[in-house]
Order: structure tokens, then sequence, then C-alpha cells
């Protein structure tokens, strides 16, 4: 494998993206019948194009000879405000892909961890994601509890 690289992705990075997420439920859920790859690609793109747009997401990317094997994503949640905190808010982590050939040699935790810095650096309360069964240990390896959802605090109250 050549070295893997990480960063945020940007409108390039839409369709590879999209495709990625294809990939992703297929392997989790199956091909889904009836529904055309392409109609779902374009609308995939088009709904991270306005996720991207809205401030409200990030999309972590994972490179490897020239192009991209791996993402993750992290939505920003606004809390409501309180006294102290006006503008408090969590990080939904999910979307957390790799391509099958390049799993169990460090790229999905590279994504994790880069999507964590990213979080902590925005000053955000926790992170939490819905984790399928193969990706406990990998959560776990980063802080996240264990639980059908995982978290990890990122600044305790």
């Amino acid at each position: 494998m050549s070295a893997v690289s990480y960063r945020l992705a940007g409108e390039s990075d839409l369709f590879a993206l999209a495709a990625n997420r294809w990939s992703f439920r297929v392997e989790e859920d199956g091909e889904p019948a009836g529904i055309d790859p392409e109609a779902f690609r374009r609308h995939c793109e088009a709904f991270l194009r306005s996720a991207l747009a809205s401030g409200r997401w990030a999309f972590w990317v994972a490179e490897a000879g020239g192009r991209l094997v791996g993402n993750a994503f992290v939505q920003v949640v606004p809390k409501v405000p309180r006294p102290g905190r006006f503008d408090d808010a969590i990080g939904y982590l999910t979307n957390v892909y790799v391509e099958p050939e390049l799993r169990a040699r460090g790229v999905g935790t590279g994504l994790v961890e880069h999507a964590l810095e990213w979080a902590r650096a925005r000053d955000l309360e926790l992170l939490f994601v819905w984790p399928s069964e193969r990706s406990r240990p990998l959560y776990g390896r980063a802080g996240f509890h264990p639980g059908e959802v995982q978290e990890l605090v990122l600044r305790p109250e």
C-alpha cells in the first residue's frame, strides 16, 4: 500500500464520496432492488454538496495512490443555548468507510483520529456514533464508551 494521507474533502471529492456511500451501504445492507446506482449517486452528491455548504458537516478523506480510499463524516449538532454556553454543540460521527482491501491497516484509525482532532479544535462537547458490530473495536480503541450508541466526551461539563 502506498502512503495514506488525510485531509478535509472539498467539492471535487463529492462524486467519490457518493460512490463510497453506495459501496458502504451495499456492503452492509445488500444490493437494493430497483434502485439505480447512478440515480443514487446523483442524489447523494446533491445532499453532500448542500451539507458541505451548510458549514455543519466536515468530510474527512483518506487518499492512497492518488485516489480516495476512505472517508469519515462529522455533523455538528447545535445545542440549545444555556447561560455560559450560548453556542455549544456536539458531533455525530458517521459514514466511516475504508475500501475492503485496505482495512486492518490503520486507515480507519487515521480517519477517526483526524475527525476527533477536528472536533476538539471546534470545542465540541462530545462525539457519538452508531457503530456496526465490526466497527465497535475501532471506536473502543479511540476511547468511545461501549453501547448501542457509543459516545466520547471531548469536554466534560
